[in-house]
Parts: structure tokens; sequence; C-alpha cells
């Protein structure tokens, strides 16, 4: 039976800000925290960072977009690294403050570990959600998701 968890986080900035963040590989060791930079490994169908992109996130993790609605949400799934069969959606929502980003995900763990694979998985997402909004508020300008053609 899979397991789902949700992280969220707010954020002053807009949107569109965040969303280019989430879907330019090469802007996530500017926020998620990451050794060495991702990257796109292959374009999307019809944009570059869209459906069908494939990224490596370092160490050894391969993940496909498999959502994308700008600036709205963005999905994807892993295709190598555990948890097994990863499915991670973000969603950007209106907030008083600005905007809300909700990191929802579900996983199938290796019998006997689903609390432990939850709670670790949610402090990352957790993590994740909050770095990339906070970053999003002050991204520098040499960010890699201020280039153009993100989205």
């Amino acid at each position: 039976m899979p397991h789902e968890i949700e992280a969220t986080a707010t954020s002053h900035a807009a949107p569109d800000v965040i969303f280019r963040h989430l879907c330019v590989a090469e802007a996530w060791s500017e926020w998620g925290g990451f050794w060495a930079r991702g990257r796109r490994e292959s374009p999307g169908d019809e944009h570059p960072n869209g459906i069908g992109a494939v990224r490596r996130v370092p160490p050894r993790r391969r993940e496909e977009v498999v959502e994308w609605d700008p600036p709205k949400r963005y999905g994807y799934i892993a295709l190598s690294g555990p948890p097994r069969r990863l499915r991670a959606d973000v969603t950007l929502e209106p907030h008083v403050s600005g905007t809300l980003v909700r990191w929802r995900a579900t996983f199938d763990a290796l019998p006997g570990t689903g609390p432990a694979a939850r709670a670790l998985l949610r402090r990352r997402l957790t993590r994740y959600a909050q770095r990339v909004a906070r970053h999003s508020e002050r991204c520098e300008p040499g960010c890699p998701a201020r280039l153009p053609g993100a989205y």
C-alpha cells in the first residue's frame, strides 16, 4: 500500500518565481542544500523543462517531470534511488502572505520500514519546501532560475 506525506511552507515570493526554482534543475543547488549541481539530462516533449524532461539530482537520483502547469503545479517521479515508486507534486497556491508551497508525495517502502521512511521523507520535503520558499524571496542575480526560458 502506498504511503502519503505532505509538507508545506509559505513565501512572500510570487508563484512564478518559485516555479522557476522548481523546474530549473541547475537552480536546485541554490536552495536545496545539494553538494553538487542538479542538471537536466534530456529535455521535455514540448518544453525543455516540461513533461518528459529527465533530471539528475546528486549524487545518483534521476527524476522525470510528469506534471507541468506553470506557475501552479509541478510533478515528478523518481526513476532511480529510494524510496520506491516515488511520485511528488508541488502546488503553488495563493496565500495571505504570498504563496503556499504544498509538496505532496506517495511512495512504496520496503516491508517494515514505512513509518521510518515516511518520517525521513517528510523531513526532507519540509526542508525543501522551506528552502525554496525562503530562497525565492531573496534570489540573487546569478541564480540559474533567473535565466530566460525557464517556462
